[in-house]
Order: C-alpha cells, then structure tokens, then sequence
C-alpha cells in the first residue's frame, strides 16, 4: 500500500512505495492480479454451478416418476427434431449437463450457423428477399430464435433452428430456377399489357437472380422504354382514327425503333403501312389512267408500273397496262403510218419500206402495213432498173435486156406515176428503148472474093456491097479468103445514126 502523511496545514501527500523483486506471482502488475483474481473466481462460481446443477439433476431425478430422456450425442440432430416442421422447433434444454457435452452442443450449433450463413449468404447473392415470399421470412424467423438460443447459450436449441432454417434456404435454392423462368414470364406479360413499370421490377429481380442472363438484362433495356413506347402508340392510334396517317406512321415508327420486339408496334406499323400502300396504289392508278387519257403513255406506263410494284397480282394494274401497251402500239403504228405516206408522196420509197416494216414488228397482221411494203417494194425495184437501164444503156443491145426494158415501161404506165422525178426517168427510158429499137443502115463494101460474116446476124457470103438494118450495138464483121489473112473489124452503132458504112476485103497473101 503507499504511504500516506499528512503535513501540517496543509494537502495529504501520497508517496508512492518502492517495489522490489518478488517470488514469481507476486510481483506481477496490479491488472494482471485482478484478471487471475477474476478468473479464479469466475472458476469457483462455475464449480459450485456445476455441483448445484448435479444435486438439483439428481433431485428432480429422484421425485420424477418418470424415465429421464436419453441424451442424443453432441453435434447430431435429434431424430425427432427432423420429423417437426421447420416452423416448430423443439425447445431448448433447461437443464444443463457436464461442460464436454456443453462444448459438444456449441460446436454442432456453430457448425449448423456456418452450414446455414453459407446457405443464406448464396441465396442473397441471387436477391432472395425479393422474391422468396412466406419460405423467406420463415426461413428469417427461424435464424432469429436460433441466434436467440445461441446467446442464452441454449446450444442444442440453436442447432436445431440453424438446421430448420437451412432447411428452409434448401427449399428457396431449388426454387431459383422456376423463379427466374416465372418472373421472365411475368415480365413479358406486363410488356404485353404495356405495363412498363411492373415489367422493369419483375425483370430486374431476375437480372439480381441471374446477372449474366442476357434475355432478363435484353427485356429490363426494353421495359425501361416501355413506357415512352407505349405512349407513342397511343398517340399514333389518335392520329390514325383522325386520318392523319403521316403523323401515325411516325409514332409506329418511333415505338419500334424504342421497342424493336413490340409485337403490338409491330403490327400497327404495318397496318399503317398497308393503308400508306393502298393510298399510294389508288393514287399511281388514278394518274396513270389520266395520263392514259391524256394519250401521255410514257408517263401512264411508269405511273402504272410503279403501282405495280405495290400489288404484282392486282388485274386491275393488268389490265390498265394492257390498255396503255395497246395504246402505245397502236400510237406507233399511227406514226409509223404518217411517215409511210409522207415518204410515198415525196417517192421516197426506202423510207416507206423502213415505216411499214416498223408497223409489222408491232403487228405483222396490219393490212395497211402489209400491203404498203409490197408497193415500196415494187417501187424500189422500178427505181433500180430504170437506174440500170438510165445508166447503162448499152444493155439494151441485148434483146433480153430491150425485152426487160419494154416490160418495165409497161409496168411503169400501169402504175401511172404522178411523181414529176419518176416522170421524167420514165420519159428518158421510153426515148433510150425506142431509139434502141430503131434500126440504122449498114453498107459493108466487099471485093467479090472475100467471104463476109456478121456476128449475131449471120453469113452474108461474097458481094460487091450489101445493105443491113441493124439496132444500135455493136456488131463484129469477118472476112476469110483462102491464101489470105481474116479481116476483122468492130462495127459501133449508136442509137440515131443515119448510115453507116465499110469495107472488107482480105488483101494481105499469108
């Protein structure tokens, strides 16, 4: 103890004492005593605690008219405890036995609070406070009073509610799976009902079962737009029942792009579209049967066949290009005839040829057409041999040649032509054909002695001098005398010639 004095008049003064080395246990710190102090006595009062306990346990064991249960091995469940329900378990020992079987029970219990904080702390990683429902809470209820028992020491009891709410957690794991697929469900119901907000609750809790679930986390994206989709379709169907098909087509069209898997979007953009396409159809129809009447074909066909487009089997459209085709050929033929008959009044045969044969590639049954090329057909011809004969009048020395000439003039006035250019080429063949036709004198003058032969006429014999009228040509006149050389010499008659005259006589001895 220190020392204590007190000074006259004045403050106690307190000096402390000096400590010097003990024996081992006496001269440990003043804490160090108190613990050893507290624990001896906490040993003591646990003693007398135990030995009370015995007496008290022998005591009731002696009045009780009944057999004590017997004692179930520390750290295994009762067999009766498993057969209750996990919503009763069995009370908790009041009587306390030896400090083993005591350390036995808290194990068991502790080992079953582990068992069960696994459980647990799996089935919270998956949100099961969401969705786990009466099981859940029972499940709570019952970790509350083994936690409870846990701390009134009340092992065995404690054991006991850790296992029935494990129990409890085994039941929320297996129902995991049919859980995420029923709030998947739910989820997509509510997005059908348009229900946006219920959706986003239903998928997020199976997004916090599953985090890697791709269709929870697709669906919470498209749930969280519900709603403005929702919104735009409501819109979209006001502006459709108004007849502003434009501005419904745009909500459609936005509540798709929100929600690209709204089937509702989905069916009303194509309702609207289809409605867009009727009105286009019936506008393409109504313009090109106008441009039609307009005799605008060109305009009518592509109007048409654009409406085409909208329905490919639509007979109206079939026959409304029918009538256009029809339309189109006939307009061809139309100005292919025009251009036939301006060539023909200006003679100008080859391009009459060319328009009748375009008419015949439209329709190869047009009369006209068919008749009016076999006529510049013939006319052609005429223009091509009177060419020849005009150009090459020499061919009329050929009788077969003057024979052709004299048919072709005879065609040519069974025509009658009225072109002043054909006239006049007509009037130059009558005059070359008539003057080859007009004979002209030949005196061949000969010596008595010398035979005479005159190509294409014949063998004139030996004379003095003889008279031939011959058409314009050319001839070829022989003379043979036997000791002499043959004379032979070209005779050129031309068409108007008066007389012409020569001499043949082999003079020259061989």
């Amino acid at each position: 103890m220190p020392n204590l004095r007190k000074d006259q008049d004045g403050p106690e003064i307190i000096t402390p004492l000096s400590v010097s080395p003990r024996a081992s246990g006496k001269g440990l710190p003043r804490t160090v005593r108190h613990n050893r102090i507290k624990v001896a006595i906490l040993a003591l009062a646990f003693a007398l605690l135990v030995i009370g306990g015995l007496w008290l346990l022998n005591y009731l064991a002696g009045r009780s008219t009944e057999p004590v249960a017997q004692k179930i091995p520390a750290g295994k469940p009762d067999p009766v405890l498993q057969q209750q329900t996990a919503n009763q378990p069995p009370a908790p020992h009041q009587i306390l036995t030896d400090p083993a079987t005591i350390t036995a029970e808290k194990k068991a219990a502790e080992k079953n609070l582990a068992e069960f904080l696994k459980l647990k702390q799996d089935l919270e990683a998956k949100a099961v406070s969401q969705w786990g429902g009466e099981t859940y809470r029972e499940m709570t209820r019952l970790a509350g009073e083994a936690d409870r028992f846990l701390l009134e020491n009340a092992y065995e009891a404690a054991a006991a509610g850790y296992i029935a709410a494990a129990a409890n957690a085994r039941i929320l794991i297996g129902q995991i799976e049919s859980v995420l697929e029923r709030l998947l469900a739910e989820g997509q119901a509510a997005m059908d009902q348009g229900d946006g907000e219920e959706a986003q609750q239903k998928f997020s809790m199976a997004l916090a079962i599953d985090p890697d679930n791709r269709l929870a986390r697709q669906s919470l994206q498209r749930a969280r737009k519900a709603d403005a989709a929702q919104q735009l379709l409501e819109s979209g169907i006001r502006h459709e029942n108004a007849g502003k098909i434009a501005f419904a087509h745009a909500d459609y069209q936005e509540a798709l792009r929100l929600d690209p898997e709204s089937k509702e979007a989905r069916q009303a953009l194509d309702r609207i579209k289809s409605q867009i396409r009727h009105e286009e159809f019936q506008q393409l129809m109504s313009e090109g049967l106008t441009a039609l009447h307009r005799n605008d074909y060109q305009l009518a066909r592509e109007r048409l066949l654009k409406a085409k487009s909208f329905r490919p089997q639509s007979q109206e459209v079939q026959d409304a290009l029918a009538q256009v085709d029809q339309s189109i050929r006939l307009a061809r033929m139309d100005t292919y005839r025009q251009k036939a008959a301006a060539a023909e009044q200006a003679e100008n045969w080859s391009q009459a040829l060319d328009a009748y044969e375009q008419v015949l590639e439209i329709d190869a049954n047009i009369q006209f057409a068919v008749r009016g090329k076999n006529r510049a057909l013939d006319r052609i011809r005429i223009d091509r041999r009177i060419d020849f004969f005009l150009q090459q009048p020499s061919a009329l020395e050929s009788d077969r040649q003057l024979e052709n000439a004299v048919a072709l003039i005879a065609e040519i006035e069974e025509i009658n032509p009225k072109d002043a250019q054909l006239k006049d080429r007509f009037e130059k063949l009558v005059q070359i054909v008539a003057a080859a036709q007009t004979p002209v004198k030949l005196i061949i003058e000969s010596d008595t002695f010398t035979d005479v032969v005159v190509y294409k006429i014949g063998k004139l014999g030996r004379f003095a001098s003889r008279e031939l009228s011959l058409r314009p040509g050319t001839y070829t006149v022989v003379g043979t005398r036997d000791g002499y050389q043959d004379v032979r010499k070209t005779v050129i008659i031309k068409p108007g010639q008066e007389l012409v005259r020569i001499a043949i006589n082999c003079e020259m001895e061989i």
